[in-house]
């Protein structure tokens, strides 16, 4: 049986199973005398990514995308997904399951038409402040109402894996830009300009940041669980299960104090004075405690997670590097799926090979995601991820996707190619470049600062546009760096009111979809920068770090302006010059013949 060293191809959806175990939540319900119950995709950390003990939706519904809800009533159960996961949802789970397209409008209007009136419960460790106070006050003047219960899939969940605890390890200077010392006192120097006394902090990847450490408790992601109060004047405390943080502490140069992770709740109830709580991504029983012991809750954003988005110096020179470094083996790997037309290749042999040639780097720790390898019809999921039941060959005269990335102690990489194998037809060459030049759009920006996501969404999906076409998820998303592939507070979606600021690194990453038949995207992670223009300097850009060639063999070229043309030629010129001399022969003269300048 085929096998990689990060990632696995068993099939962790239990769709089947699915239906009893609705019943036997549904038993508890009746128990508890509630008409409804919330469960949701997160942890108590609020964070993206989950470890396989917390993943109970998908062991209550079959559904394994990294997003959604489900809502269980007495005689219904709702599953509530983004664009990106409806067909897959659809695909994972099984009647009386209905899969319902996610936004407050819909999941509200589905309560209100299934359950009518009663007490729905939700575990208040697992949802955040701005979700319950936003789901109460649609209620308001209905007969429904949300009251904090246990967990209820914990109950019934009788084999549920053991929660990890992995070491915790100290992450250099060099790498890091600026010590743990200098970073508190940077994140105190804004609570003080608040004018709070302490900060509570559960986001997994800002507490990795704040103290320069990096841990394994989450796959794919280099971050240690656990709970984290920083006051005004630098003290910390930090709550963890097994006191891992115990034995590093000391080389810090801060002022910490590591406790048990179940001394969390009577540490909140200390608190004194106004505490600063992200209402996005603090859960909701920490601002309760907190108001129930005097305390008073000041809502506001995580005071780490702007920081860490604009990386200094040190970190984006090795970013640099790394995605350098990232570029060479993509070509690498490129090459040899290039080369495999005489032999019959799987999705599984491309996960495999990709994962082998990043591996002998020894900066490697992980892979940034499960990397999506998917042939034909299969790209049409953007988050596909193939197991040994999907496994499907790479056919010809077919596409083939591939959305991968490393995690490098040096930095974190993110990119996606599509592919040709053999003859492609005009409509996917139409639907190719119309995702190509939004790319292209979003690369060559110029903006003025204060700018939004939302405020240059449109430039990537305008050419898609004009052919009636689109993409169900957002053009880009931050970049942590050797942290989560997913960081926030920046992101390119219609929805994100965030300004870019310099040394922030965002994915570009346009798409479509075409379901049953192919799938497209191609992405970049780029960098935030001050924008070069005269005579104004309060103007942004930004600056492309992935470099490796976008197949032109899928390209229309009848639909580039000269423009467009320009970039590209000179984008497939940075390519070979930041390449080939990082790769073997055979890979060099691959690389040669794919940044070979186009015309029109």
């Amino acid at each position: 049986m085929k096998k990689a060293f990060f990632q696995s191809f068993e099939d962790s959806s239990d769709s089947d199973a699915g239906p009893d175990r609705l019943l036997l939540l549904q038993a508890e319900l009746k128990k508890k005398k509630l008409l409804g119950y919330l469960v949701p995709r997160t942890d108590v950390y609020q964070g993206e990514y989950v470890a396989k003990c917390d993943e109970r939706l998908s062991w209550l519904t079959g559904f394994t995308g990294s997003a959604g809800i489900c809502v269980v009533g007495q005689d219904a159960a709702g599953v509530f997904v983004d664009g990106r996961y409806d067909v897959q949802a659809k695909n994972q789970t099984r009647p009386p399951y209905e899969v319902i397209q996610w936004n407050k409008n819909n999941l509200i209007q589905w309560i209100k038409n299934n359950i009518k009136k009663g007490n729905i419960g939700f575990d208040p460790w697992l949802h955040s402040y701005k979700e319950i106070i936003s789901l109460t006050e649609a209620f308001e003047g209905s007969d429904i109402k949300l009251v904090a219960s246990t967990n209820l899939i914990d109950r019934i969940w009788t084999d549920r894996p053991s929660k990890l605890s992995t070491a915790v390890l100290p992450y250099p200077i060099e790498l890091a830009g600026l010590s743990a010392n200098e970073k508190c006192r940077k994140i105190a120097k804004i609570l003080k300009n608040q004018e709070v006394k302490a900060a509570v902090i559960t986001l997994p990847d800002s507490i990795a940041w704040l103290l320069n450490l990096r841990g394994n408790d989450i796959v794919h992601n280099p971050v240690a669980h656990a709970f984290l109060i920083i006051q005004c004047d630098t003290s910390i405390q930090i709550f963890c299960q097994n006191n891992e943080f115990s034995h590093i502490i000391n080389d810090l140069g801060i002022n910490i104090k590591v406790r048990p992770e179940d001394e969390f709740s009577n540490a909140l109830s200390e608190l004194e004075g106004s505490i600063l709580v992200d209402e996005a991504t603090v859960p909701f029983a920490v601002s309760t405690i907190i108001k129930n012991s005097g305390g008073k809750i000041i809502l506001g954003e995580d005071p780490i997670t702007l920081p860490k988005a604009c990386k200094n110096s040190v970190e984006l020179d090795n970013a640099r590097l790394c995605h350098s470094r990232d570029a060479a083996y993509m070509c690498e790997f490129l090459s040899w799926v290039d080369s495999q037309n005489d032999r019959e290749i799987d999705e599984i042999d491309v996960v495999i090979k990709l994962e082998s040639i990043r591996r002998r780097d020894e900066k490697l720790k992980e892979i940034s995601f499960d990397t999506i390898a998917a042939a034909g019809p299969n790209a049409a999921l953007p988050h596909y991820r193939v197991n040994y039941a999907s496994n499907s060959a790479v056919k010809q005269n077919n596409i083939l996707l591939v959305d991968s990335g490393g995690q490098y102690l040096d930095g974190t990489t993110d990119i996606t190619r599509t592919i040709a194998i053999g003859k492609q037809s005009e409509e996917v060459k139409i639907a190719f470049t119309r995702v190509l030049k939004g790319l292209i759009a979003i690369s060559k920006l110029k903006f003025p600062i204060g700018t939004c996501g939302r405020d240059i969404d449109a430039f990537a999906r305008a050419p898609l546009w004009e052919g009636g076409q689109d993409f169900a998820h957002g053009t880009g998303h931050g970049v942590g760096h050797y942290l989560s592939v997913h960081e926030g507070p920046h992101r390119i979606s219609k929805f994100s009111n965030v300004a870019f600021k310099e040394g922030m690194i965002i994915s570009n990453e346009p798409g479509f979809y075409h379901e049953g038949k192919f799938g497209i995207r191609i992405e970049n992670l780029i960098l935030v920068q001050k924008s070069e223009m005269e005579p104004s300097n309060s103007f942004l850009e930004f600056e492309t770090l992935s470099f490796v060639p976008i197949d032109q063999r899928l390209i229309s070229v009848r639909l580039l302006n000269e423009h467009e043309i320009e970039w590209i030629n000179n984008y497939h010129l940075q390519c070979w010059e930041k390449v080939h001399n990082k790769v073997d022969t055979k890979t060099q003269a691959w690389l040669e013949n794919m940044t070979k300048p186009i015309e029109k």
